[in-house]
Parts: structure tokens; C-alpha cells; sequence
């Protein structure tokens, strides 16, 4: 122990800032690692495989011995509806008729379905729901680019124990979760995440489906479209390529339905829908409204002249008054003049089952098409009567395991309903009715299920992560009361990695020794538990976190009291499902409250005219800027009719606007000299070799980053010529590559090892003085800190800017120019308190000339500001807490296909940059026009103050960590707050759709600030530390 703390005391300013960071950092993941385990839990998935080898039938006599199916990746239903719109689109509507055409003429071999698809409505878990007839849970969502094999039951797995030989061609998912499973020499896989390339999957699945049906030597065929999916991504589905695309798959399906024998099922389906801008992953109607189409070439499924006249016994919303929006018999899609049929999208897994003899996967929950089986049986009875109890007892079956299971007592509620049901429906008598509501009640109750939760877990890193709140505002405070910072940071961290370190262990113990105590965890949540508690409560209880039992003086302060009023409000909030839809309309006002007190009260009362009209002018602009970027928006679902998008082109296109793609290039051009001529001029910086030649390279850069979007539109141009667009996308490509490579390789490497953005020049003095012997005049001396540190957080900038879209570059744009205008706020807020207490400590000489003026300690407004402003910025560069709003054409920026580490950083740029750059800009707040230290200044008395002629490892360290620490604590009491609303509404009718995402975003929003405090401090802070030490030769110029 006395080690680790010699260890820590040897340790530079900076870097013991730096670990202390990283402590707070390791106490959030662990505890947000301990809540998720318990709120995001998946299911179970049972090993269980369904034969015929148990007593009774298993199947029925399969009607073909052959089947297709063609998936067409984002295949809405309104594609294919045989419906009318009210408002039809001609990109969309009408083109893709075959279906629509065939069941009209031959309505008992032709279905047309309107199937929902279950959220998270991304490939993978839609492939899974089509082959196993189980359903995802939210958190899947994740695992969205990374397939593992499916081990449990599925139509493949019947499909091979059978003996069929599958075929496979198209989106390569299929052979990532089913690896063993197709005919080695008829599966030809393809990249599926190129989403440029909107025609060469395509083409290779035409390429060898169609010598396939004509040689034979298979029995079950899949191929898998992807061009509808990525037109959707690139120009949504009311864009030209979406109608030119459409019309192939007709040309496919015409095709193909001339060519298939009449022994061959075809089943055409979409894995789900696409929203309005052609994107997916939600639960939105138009997302989970996917198509199916069932065609049988001449063998007739059902003997009824008019199949749905047996439908009315199967309507779940006429019987059953819990029957779900999803479980209806007809719905209208929106726009639609006519309802049209509507079934689950895993009904698809027992139809197909049973149509080809095969026994229902063991974990399907889905019910058999009823269409598909209204025809006699040999025994004169309707084969759907059989269809059904088969589907009946597969469905006790799974439910009687599921029971059995590890598991099972998330049954225990549902049980004895499921019972009842089940006993009505088993009976020799039991009607369609009967055995519709046991299977579907099965599935709504398994929905329900699998939305339960650990509350043990739960509870357990609730607290974890509820304790870092006090412990961060402890350290915060003690940092004001003690003489000392750096005494403070070395005992809190000296305490926290030993307390880890003990509790850690002890949670260990206790888990392998008593694990009655804790069956809920595991070995590695046991000693997470023990080393964060340990961690947190050993800080709490030492001498210097008393302070969190007791306000800060002058608390009431505007600067206090009203950040910390908002602070409370913010986190409260995310228990009301209604803040949380609309929280990116209620950003500005809280930025805005906070600067109406610069407004009202700093500028009214400043001591001189000059800072009167800095702190009123600045103040104005910032609240200009901010109105500006709350323009840029994107709607929620939950947020129609209200809600107009501004960030695309419309609602239905997810372009820019023309309007940023000409503002982002005068953005790109004006940002650099608005830097320089404004924010560097104030203390002549700007006239530093330094800062002109970084900025001259970070405004080529900038204007690079926006040039690769023009050139997007310009590839989807019409009037360019199709033979031009693969040399378009070739420059587009290396443009990126090359513009990325020199932000990092180039700007950053320029920026450490550039000296300080100071200008050294040789004056002659005054007539009179010293003979005329000429004096050195260091320009930019005053800001050597700040205008180094403000080059710094341009390289990240630079980053995010080039992976954000046109209108999230003018709002990025805006974002840097507002933090450099609260700065200033700041900046002379701050000067004007000093002058005041210079008045009032009566610090004025004899001849009232010269005042002993102190830097005043950072206050809670500017973590207030900061954080508040990163909300802001991440709504409005495009983003919302819901899955369909993640910009995935960020990841193939500077790449024409998915690459690995680069798409999955890329996507977290674009998510996270603007919260990650408004973390960075905090240690600039601290070091703004922050004189490099004077031989011989004068030093004032300990208090709300802090000396200019403290060393700079001592004043711009402690003004740094005040202000990371403050950052950190405003987001782990917003985090805490979407936690505790996420786990207290864990029933509530909107938890997945509305609070657990904003859980998601929150929790990851925290570890993003944490990371980019530590990187702002161990990187930023701690060169430019060691450059002004360096340069001025105060103290040793150590390497921080």
C-alpha cells in the first residue's frame, strides 16, 4: 500500500489528473456493465430438436418436394399490396405487380401477406425469426454485425436431418449463422454491408439461380435480393434507383415463375420493412410491415373458391380482447384505401413445415397460415384442422421445456392461463378458435417474458452507478475546500485503487464461499460489485468527502445554483415518456436559461463598458447559434405530425438538403477564419506562424471533407453519365482515405510537435530608457495555454466533421463556434469578478492605478453548458435515441465495402463525435488566457480564487480537473437518471421503445465523455503543459 502511494505521488500533475479520470471511467463501464446485465437480457434458447420418433403425427404429407425462397432485403408490403393508395408513389407503387397479378387470377395457389416482422427489424434477427419461428429481444440489436451459428431448431436444420440438399446464394448472414448447413458446391455467398454497390449481389444471385432450377439436383433453394435494402439506405424508397430496382425484381420473379416445375413451392418475403428514408432496425410501422408472397405453380393449397370467407374464426381482434395490434387478420397499411391481410412473419416457419412433410422447428411460436391448408384431407376433414393441433402440441411442447429450463419461472404468471388454453384446445372438439388462442396467447406471453428482468443485477448496478454521483461531487468539492488539488486527487485515487483491489477480492471470496449469497451473480459480477463499492465507499468516507454533506459558498450564486437546478430537472425528466420523445426540443431552452443570467445579471453589472459589451454581445450570439443548430432535426416516430425533418431533404429521402450541401463548403471556408480573426485575435495568437499555417492545412481538410458528399450527389445524379460513376466513386473513395489519413497522420502530428502559437519579436525601447536597447515582446503571450490547446481540439474536430453528414457539418460548424463563444462569456464574466473583487478586497494602490486581479475558479455553468450543448448537438446532427436513426453510410466513408475496425469507429464518429468534442472543449475553459507564470508575481491568500502566480502545473491543472470532474458528474447524473427511469418503468407500454434506448444512448454517451476526458487531459492538457514549460522555463520541462 505504501508503494502505490509513493507510485502515485511520483506520479506528474497531470497524470495523476489523468488516472483519477480513468478511475471514474473504470466505476461507470463497471457499474452500466452490472445494471445492463440485468435490464438487457436475451433469451433462452432451448437445444431441443423436434423428430418423429415421439408417438402420433409429426407432419403432413408434403404438397411439393421442392421449395424457393427469395428474400428481398427491405421488401415493404406496399411494394407488392394489391391494394390502392390514397397517395400513390410512383418509385414504390405499382411496379413490382407479378404477386399482386397471380392472386388475383389464381387466388387458391397465390397469397398475399402483410407480415409483421418483430423488432429490432435488422437482418440477422429477422433471418432467425424466418427459420426458427422464435423471437429476438432488444438487445440483439448489437450482434446485428457479427453472426454467430444458430444451435437451436430451425427450418434448416430440419431441411438437412432430412437428407434435403439446400442451396444458397446472396447475402452472405446465412453462411455466418448457418455454416455447415448448405451444399458445398451450391452456395455462393456475397458481401451484404457494401451498401454502394446496389447491384452486384443481385446480379450473382440471378447469375446462379436460374441454371439452378434448371439442372436441379437440390430440394430447398434461398436466395437473398439486397438491392431494394440499399437504395433504401443510399436514396430511400421514393428515390429513381428504388423504381429501376423494384422493376428487376419483377423481371426476376416473372422469370422464375415461368421456369419453376409445377412440383416447386415459391415463398417470397421481405426479412422486414424500410421507414420513410429507407432506413430500419425499428419497431415503426413501416419497418416491421414486411411482405410475403406464397405461390404454388398448379398445385391448389386451398379448395375454397374464396379462402378468406374461413377467416372470420381466426380474427383474434373479434375473440380475444387481448389480442395485440400486431395479431389482427387485416390491417390497413397507411395510405392504403382497404385493408389487407396481416399475419405474423414467423407463421411463415410452421406454414412451410408442413407444406414440405417436415416436423415444426422446436421453438417456433408461430401459427400456420390458415389460407395455405383449407382444402380436404383424405379423412374429409380440412387439412388446417390437423395443421393446427400439430401446431398445438409443438407449441405445449416447447412451452412444457421452456418450463423445465433454468429459466422457466419466467413462466410462472402466464402459466396457468397457458394451461387453460391448452386443455380447450387439445380436446377432439376444440375449434379453430380455441387452438388460434393458445398459440397466440403463447407467443404474446413469450413476448412479455423475455422482457424480464434481473432485478437483482439491476438493483446492484443501480446503486453502483447512482454512488458515483456523490463520489465525483465529493472530489469535485474537496478540490475547493482543501489547500491542496493535487494532495486531494493522490488520496482519492491512492483510496479508490485500494479499496478496488480489497473489494474486489472480497466479493471473490465471498461468491466461491457462500453462494447462496450471491447465485445472482457471477464470479466476475461478484468482484466488479466488491471492487466498485469498495472503490466508491472508501472515497466517500474519507476526511476530504465530508464536502458533500455541505453546499459550496455562495452556492445561491447564478453560476451555482441555477446549473446544478437544471442538472436535477434533466435527470428527473427521464422518468416521463413524453420529455424523453421530445427532449431535442427542450435542449435550447435550457442552454438559453442558462444564458439569460449573463444576459440579465453579469453584463448589467460588470465594472467596465468594454466587458458590459463582451458579456451581452457574446451571449446574444451564442443563443443565436444555438437557435441555428435547433433547426436540424429528425423526427421519432412518436413525434408525427409535429415534427418536420430538416436535416434530409425530406422525410422521405435521406439526402442533405440543397441549402447545407452549399452550406456545409462555406462552412468548411469560414470556420478557420472565424478561429483565427475572431477567438485567436483577442489576444493576438493569431499572428503566431504557428496558428496560421495549422489553420491553412485544417481548412483544406475541412473543405475535403465536404467535397466527398458533393461528389455522393453527384454520383446519383441522372444526368451523369452511368460509365462516369465508377471513376466518381474511386475519387470519392481516396478523397476520404486521404482526407481522414492527414487529420490524423499529418494535423495531429503537426500539433505535437509544433511549439506554442506565440510570436517572439525584438521591439526597440522607448527614447529615454536603457539607451535605446531593444526588448523582447512575446505576441500571444497572455493565451499561450488556451490558443495551443484550442489548435488541439481542432484535430478531433476535424474527425468528426469528416465522418458527419453535409447538414451535421454545418451544425457541427455552428457547434464550435458557440462553445468559442460561451467562452468568451466566460472568459470576461470572469474578468469582471476579479475586477469586482479586487475592489471590494481593496487590493488598489496609492494611486488607484494597479489592481492585484485573481483568476476566479471555474464554476458548475460550464459543465452545465457543455453537457447540455453535446445533447443538442446529437439530435441535431441527424441523431435520435432509436435505432433506425444511426447513420450507417458513415461507415463505408473512405471504404466501398464493410472494413473492419474502421466501419464500426467510423458510425461511432458520426454518433458520438458531438458529445465527445464538447467533453474535449472543457480543459480549454480552464486554460483561456491563462498567463504563463511571472518571476516575482504577487500571490493573494487561499480562497475562491486562484493567483496568477501559481505554477502552471498547479493553476491550469486544478482549474482542468474541476472542470473534467464537473463534466463527468453532469453526465453521470443524466445516465443515472435514464437508468432509474429505464429500471423503474421496466412495465411500462414504451420501455423499448422510448426509455431503454435512451438508456442505451445514455450509458454509452458516459463512457464516450469519460474516454475523450482522459484523452483531452493525457494528450492535451499534458502537452501543452509541457510546451509552455518548456518554452518559459518555469519549473522542470517535464514531459506530463
Amino acid at each position: 500500500m505504501f508503494s502505490l502511494h509513493q507510485r502515485i505521488r511520483n506520479l506528474a500533475p497531470s497524470r495523476v489528473i489523468t488516472w483519477v479520470l480513468v478511475w471514474i471511467f473504470a466505476l461507470h463501464a463497471a457499474s452500466l456493465y452490472l445494471f445492463t446485465r440485468g435490464f438487457l437480457l436475451q433469451r433462452l434458447a432451448l437445444s431441443n430438436k423436434a423428430t418423429c420418433s415421439t408417438s402420433g403425427p409429426c407432419s403432413l404429407p408434403p404438397t411439393h418436394s421442392k421449395a424457393i425462397l427469395l428474400i428481398i432485403d427491405s421488401l415493404r408490403f406496399d411494394f407488392i399490396a394489391p391494394t390502392s393508395f390514397h397517395h400513390p408513389d410512383e418509385h414504390h407503387h405499382g411496379i413490382l405487380t407479378l404477386p399482386a397479378e397471380l392472386t388475383a387470377q389464381n387466388p387458391d395457389r397465390s397469397f398475399i401477406f402483410n407480415a409483421h416482422s418483430d423488432p429490432p427489424t435488422a437482418t440477422l434477427q429477422r433471418i432467425k425469426g424466418i427459420t426458427t419461428g422464435s423471437l429476438p429481444t432488444f438487445v440483439e440489436m448489437g450482434s446485428n454485425f457479427g453472426a454467430s451459428e444458430i444451435n437451436e431448431d430451425s427450418l434448416i436444420h430440419q431441411l438437412t436431418a432430412a437428407g434435403k440438399r439446400v442451396a444458397f446464394m446472396g447475402d452472405e448472414t446465412w453462411t455466418g449463422i448457418y455454416p455447415s448447413s448448405f451444399h458445398p458446391n451450391m452456395t455462393w455467398p456475397y458481401d451484404s454491408f457494401n451498401v454502394e454497390d446496389l447491384h452486384s449481389v443481385d446480379e450473382g444471385v440471378i447469375r446462379h439461380l436460374f441454371p439452378l432450377v434448371r439442372d436441379g439436383g437440390w430440394d430447398f433453394a434461398i436466395g437473398h435480393f439486397l438491392g431494394v435494402d440499399h437504395v433504401g439506405h443510399r436514396v430511400g424508397p421514393s428515390g429513381g434507383a428504388m423504381r429501376t430496382k423494384l422493376k428487376q425484381m419483377d423481371s426476376v420473379l416473372r422469370r422464375l415463375t415461368e421456369e419453376i416445375d409445377d412440383d416447386t413451392l415459391l415463398i417470397v418475403l421481405g426479412d422486414h420493412g424500410m421507414d420513410l428514408k429507407g432506413d430500419h432496425g425499428g419497431d415503426g410501422i413501416f419497418e416491421t410491415s414486411s411482405a410475403m408472397w406464397i405461390y404454388s405453380k398448379s398445385i391448389p393449397l386451398a379448395t375454397l373458391p374464396r379462402p378468406q370467407d374461413a377467416l372470420p374464426i381466426l380474427d383474434s381482434s373479434a375473440n380475444d380482447p387481448d389480442a395485440e395490434r400486431s395479431d389482427v387478420a387485416w390491417k390497413t397499411f397507411p395510405g392504403a384505401t382497404s385493408p389487407s391481410r396481416a399475419i405474423q412473419q414467423i407463421d411463415i416457419v410452421p406454414t412451410i413445415s408442413l407444406l414440405l412433410g417436415l416436423p415444426i422447428p422446436f421453438n417456433n411460436l408461430g401459427m400456420v397460415i390458415p389460407e395455405v391448408f383449407l382444402r380436404q384431407s383424405p379423412s374429409n376433414k380440412f387439412v388446417l384442422d390437423e395443421a393446427m393441433q400439430l401446431n398445438v402440441d409443438q407449441v405445449q411442447a416447447y412451452l412444457a421445456a421452456y418450463r423445465e429450463s433454468p429459466s422457466g419461472g419466467e413462466l410462472d404468471e402466464a402459466w396457468n392461463r397457458l394451461n387453460r388454453l391448452h386443455g380447450l384446445a387439445k380436446t377432439p372438439t376444440a375449434s379453430l378458435q380455441q387452438k388460434r388462442n393458445f398459440i397466440r396467447q403463447s407467443l404474446r406471453s413469450c413476448r412479455e417474458l423475455w422482457a424480464q428482468f434481473n432485478v437483482v443485477l439491476m438493483v446492484a448496478g443501480l446503486v453502483a452507478l447512482g454512488l458515483t454521483v456523490p463520489v465525483v461531487w465529493s472530489v469535485y468539492r474537496a478540490i475547493d475546500r482543501q489547500p491542496s488539488w493535487d494532495a486531494v486527487s493522490e488520496d482519492v485515487l491512492n483510496r479508490g485503487m485500494v479499496g478496488a483491489a480489497v473489494g474486489g477480492a472480497l466479493g471473490l471470496v465471498v461468491k466461491v464461499a457462500g453462494r447462496s449469497l450471491t447465485g445472482q451473480f457471477t464470479p466476475l459480477q461478484a468482484t466488479l460489485l466488491g471492487a466498485v463499492f469498495a472503490s466508491e465507499l472508501s472515497v466517500l468516507s474519507s476526511t476530504s468527502s465530508t464536502a458533500i454533506f455541505t453546499l459550496p459558498r455562495n452556492f445561491f450564486r447564478r453560476h451555482t445554483a441555477l446549473p446544478v437546478l437544471i442538472l436535477i430537472l434533466h435527470a428527473v425528466s427521464f422518468t416521463s415518456n413524453s420529455f424523453l420523445m421530445w427532449e431535442d426540443r427542450l435542449m435550447p431552452y435550457f442552454l438559453f436559461t442558462l444564458l439569460f443570467t449573463s444576459i440579465v445579471i453579469s453584463a448589467p453589472t460588470a465594472p467596465t463598458h468594454r466587458l458590459r459589451i463582451r458579456i451581452f454581445g457574446f451571449s446574444i450570439v451564442t443563443a443565436i447559434l444555438i437557435r441555428l443548430i435547433a433547426v436540424s432535426t429528425v423526427c421519432r416516430e412518436e413525434q408525427q405530425p409535429y415534427c418536420s425533418v430538416t436535416f434530409y431533404s425530406s422525410s422521405t429521402t435521406p439526402i442533405a438538403p440543397y441549402l447545407t450541401m452549399f452550406g456545409a463548403p462555406i462552412a468548411a471556408f469560414a470556420l478557420p477564419y472565424a478561429v483565427h480573426h475572431i477567438f485567436l485575435a483577442t489576444s493576438r495568437a493569431d499572428e503566431a506562424p504557428v496558428s496560421r499555417l495549422f489553420l491553412r492545412i485544417w481548412k483544406w481538410l475541412l473543405l475535403g471533407a465536404t467535397t466527398y458528399w458533393i461528389l455522393e450527389r453527384l454520383e446519383n445524379w441522372n444526368g451523369l453519365n452511368p460509365d462516369r460513376i465508377p471513376l466518381v466513386q474511386t475519387i470519392r473513395t481516396y478523397l476520404a482515405r486521404g482526407v481522414l489519413g492527414c487529420i490524423i497522420a499529418v494535423l495531429g502530428a503537426f500539433w505535437w510537435y509544433s511549439p506554442l502559437s506565440i510570436l517572439v519579436e525584438q521591439q526597440a525601447q522607448p527614447e529615454g530608457e536603457q539607451g535605446g536597447k531593444k526588448r523582447v515582446v512575446v505576441i500571444g503571450f497572455a493565451n499561450a495555454y488556451g490558443s495551443s490547446y484550442l489548435l488541439f481540439l481542432l484535430v478531433p474536430f476535424a474527425l468528426m466533421f469528416a465522418t458527419a453528414q453535409p447538414t451535421g457539418q454545418v451544425v457541427l460548424a455552428l457547434g464550435l463556434m458557440a462553445i468559442s463563444s460561451y467562452l468568451e462569456v466566460v472568459d470576461s464574466e470572469s474578468d469582471a469578478d476579479g475586477l469586482v473583487e479586487a475592489f471590494t478586497s481593496a487590493a488598489v494602490t496609492s494611486s488607484a492605478t494597479q489592481l492585484q486581479v485573481s483568476y476566479q475558479k471555474p464554476t458548475f455553468a460550464v459543465p452545465a453548458f457543455l453537457s447540455t450543448l453535446s445533447i443538442l448537438l446529437f439530435y441535431s446532427t441527424g441523431h435520435q435515441a432509436t435505432m433506425p436513426s444511426i447513420q450507417w453510410k458513415s461507415a463505408f466513408i473512405g471504404f466501398p465495402t464493410l472494413t473492419y475496425p474502421f466501419a464500426p469507429l467510423l458510425v461511432i464518429l458520426n454518433t458520438f463525435g458531438p458529445i465527445a468534442i464538447t467533453a474535449l472543449a472543457a480543459p480549454l475553459f480552464a486554460l483561456w488566457n491563462i498567463d504563463p507564470p511571472k518571476p516575482n508575481a504577487p500571490t493573494s491568500p487561499d480562497g475562491p480564487t486562484e493567483s496568477a502566480s501559481r505554477s502552471p502545473s498547479n493553476l491550469v491543472l486544478s482549474r482542468t480537473l474541476k472542470l473534467t470532474l464537473g463534466t463527468s458528474l453532469y453526465h453521470s447524473a443524466l445516465t443515472f437518471g435514464t437508468a432509474f427511469g429505464a429500471a423503474a418503468l421496466r412495465r411500462h407500454l414504451m420501455v423499448w421503445k422510448v426509455f431503454a434506448p435512451r438508456f442505451m444512448l445514455g450509458g454509452a454517451s458516459l463512457l464516450i465523455v469519460d474516454i475523450a476526458l482522459v484523452f483531452g487531459v493525457g494528450v492535451g492538457v499534458s502537452r501543452v503543459v509541457w510546451k509552455v514549460e518548456k518554452t518559459f522555463g518555469a519549473g522542470r520541462a517535464k514531459q506530463q
